[in-house]
Formats: C-alpha cells, structure tokens, sequence
C-alpha cells in the first residue's frame, strides 16, 4: 500500500485498515510505502508496528523494494 504524502495520523489510519484486511486475507505480509521524505511518516508507521497486534515483525524493505523508503511488515496469522 502506498502512503506516500499522506499526514501520518491518516496513513496510520489507513495502514491499520490494510493490516485488518490482509489478517483477514491470510495474507502473509503487506508492504508499506512511505517514502524517504523528512521521515515522520516512518518513524510515526515504524512505532505503531512494534506494538501491532497485527503484527510480528517488520523491517525495511531491501534495494530492490525501495529500500528504507518502504516497510515490509509481516502479519501474524
């Protein structure tokens, strides 16, 4: 999912929503782009993550998936 340019209480908003979704799904994972821009976005999405009942863990992305301008979060079955 993409956020990018997004005010972070809006992006926090619509990730929550995503996560539920790919719970729901089965989905393994979700990928969040936010991009590198000042890097509140991040932060706020990062900080959320590590308390996520939705989640087990998360990282960066890797070059090939945009770096740290993504986030792969890994959803808990």
């Amino acid at each position: 999912m993409d956020v990018r340019g997004k005010a972070a209480d809006e992006a926090l908003d619509d990730v929550v929503a995503a996560l539920d979704r790919a719970t729901l799904a089965g989905m393994p994972f979700l990928r969040i782009i936010h991009g590198h821009g000042t890097g509140k976005l991040k932060a706020a999405l990062r900080d959320y993550l590590k308390d996520s009942p939705y989640v087990s863990e998360f990282h960066a992305g890797d070059r090939a998936e945009g770096g740290d301008g993504v986030t792969i979060a890994r959803v808990r079955c």
